[in-house]
This record gives structure tokens, C-alpha cells and sequence, in this order.
């Protein structure tokens, strides 16, 4: 759990750059991220959500607050490549409405992530 707060707060330094402007730093902080969790985008790009989740279930049976941090990983990756943006979203997406689906606690930042790529892709 220490991990999975440790990088919450990776992705909130993110996020506060990208609000900032600040993009410079982001695709390093992304890669920590994502080598903190001993996974890489490809995987999750092209993984199935379930087998990403066994991945990151670990010996804690923590998979999918994992996914979850590599989702939001994976939205705000987006914000800096424009190029594969809509596809990154996407998969964001899935990831998204695969938690939501299977985990137990009710999540309103979920909520408002998942409203959010809907909104970008009907643009």
C-alpha cells in the first residue's frame, strides 16, 4: 500500500505540472511510474484488463488499485503525446470502466475521469 500511495502522489506532482504548463518532466515521471509497477505502455496498451490486473495483483492482491494509478497514468501520458492521444484515452477508458465495474468502493474521481474522456472523445 505504501507503493501505491507513493505513486498517488507521482501522479498528483504530474498533474499539477501539466496544470502548470510545466510538460518538460512529465514523460520522466511517467516512466518511474510505470517502472515502479514493472510494467510498460505497450502492456497496457495492448494488454486485457484482466490480465493487466493479474500482473499488478502482486502478493498483496492489490491489482486493481495498481491499475487504477496506471490508468491515470496512461490519461495524463495523453496530455503530452498529442500524436496518440485519442488511443492512449481509450485504452484509459477501459482500464477505467474495468475497476469500476469490479471494485468495491465508490469512486466520484472515477466517476469524473471516465465523463471526462467521454466528453474529449465526442469533440
Amino acid at each position: 500500500m505504501v507503493q501505491i500511495e507513493e505513486l498517488g502522489k507521482v501522479i498528483a506532482r504530474i498533474t499539477g505540472l501539466r496544470k502548470a504548463n510545466d510538460t518538460k518532466d512529465i514523460p520522466q515521471m511517467v516512466q518511474v511510474v510505470y517502472d515502479s509497477l514493472k510494467i510498460d505502455r505497450n502492456f497496457l496498451l495492448n494488454g486485457e484488463p484482466h490480465d493487466i490486473r493479474q500482473f499488478l495483483d502482486g502478493e498483496d492482491g492489490a491489482g486493481l488499485q495498481r491499475l487504477e494509478i496506471a490508468a491515470k497514468t496512461l490519461l495524463e501520458e495523453a496530455c503530452v503525446d498529442t500524436g496518440n492521444a485519442k488511443e492512449i484515452r481509450r485504452k484509459a477508458k477501459e482500464l477505467l470502466e474495468y475497476i469500476q465495474a469490479r471494485d468495491t468502493t465508490f469512486s466520484l474521481e472515477r466517476i469524473q475521469l471516465l465523463d471526462e474522456i467521454s466528453s474529449r472523445s465526442s469533440l
